[in-house]
């Protein structure tokens, strides 16, 4: 009677945790002290899987990525708001207005299109432009009524530096490692169990493990089979990139 062997290091995080709550309760009721296993699971199993826990939970709840996106679309908003309030200008009925959306539209065309610029660049550029507005066109931006817009532009680019300083990605890449690191760990031990479940086999016979072998194996098959299929359509889409794009050197002889 052999145990179904996983290659667990290709699940991904969410998949094997799960897999490792599975296998975790299913020794549980099948007592690991009665299978002669209690002292590798409680003692070396059930603490690194505390700490896989934990290292998920600190992923979920670090949203540093959907925050910074959000900032960064909130002073992308603000800046188009900047630019349109300048291309209505241009067609004001009153000509100081209209004057005063021409000069700041030469502002805006030497700054180009902050919004689509790598992130780090825009808050420089967005910066530099509000000070150029601020303080060197101030009057202009008064008649048009682009004050407001300014001021709303630079508090949208400051918030999104400080979410940067922040140091969450920082936090965030450390808690991958922390878990990838774990991950290594956890599975080292399942091995170890299940390779001192089948000597217990051979030495002891099937009986007080056919029950526990059976159910594990029905877990396993199911983590094997999400593998199986996710390979299959991976290796599907590269057969289907290659048909379409015959003269790609795939580096495959």
């Amino acid at each position: 009677m052999k145990i179904k062997r996983v290659d667990f290091s290709k699940l991904r995080n969410n998949e094997h945790f799960q897999c490792q709550t599975e296998f975790k309760s299913l020794l549980e009721v099948s007592d690991p002290g009665k299978m002669k296993i209690g002292s590798l699971f409680y003692d070396t199993y059930i603490p690194l899987y505390n700490v896989e826990d934990e290292a998920l939970i600190k992923i979920i709840k670090n949203t540093f990525s959907d925050q910074r996106s959000d900032a960064d679309r909130l002073r992308d908003q603000t800046f188009r708001g900047s630019v349109d309030t300048i291309n209505a200008g241009l067609n004001h009925f009153d000509p100081e207005v209209r004057e005063a959306a021409r000069k700041l539209k030469i502002v805006f065309d030497r700054f180009g299109n902050v919004a689509q610029l790598p992130l780090n660049e825009e808050t420089s550029a967005v910066y530099n432009l509000v000070q150029e507005v601020m303080e060197n066109h101030v009057s202009d931006a008064d008649k048009l009524g682009l004050k407001p817009w300014m001021n709303k532009l630079n508090a949208d680019n400051k918030a999104y530096e400080a979410l940067v300083m922040g140091g969450y990605e920082e936090e965030a890449a450390k808690s991958e490692l922390k878990v990838k690191a774990t991950r290594a760990e956890v599975d080292k031990v399942v091995r170890q169990i299940i390779e001192r479940i089948e000597a217990l086999i051979v030495i002891e016979g099937e009986a007080n493990y056919i029950e526990f072998v059976r159910r594990l194996n029905l877990i396993f098959e199911r983590y094997a089979n999400t593998l199986a299929q996710r390979q299959g359509i991976a290796k599907a889409k590269k057969e289907e990139d290659k048909d379409k794009n015959p003269d790609i050197v795939t580096g495959e002889d």
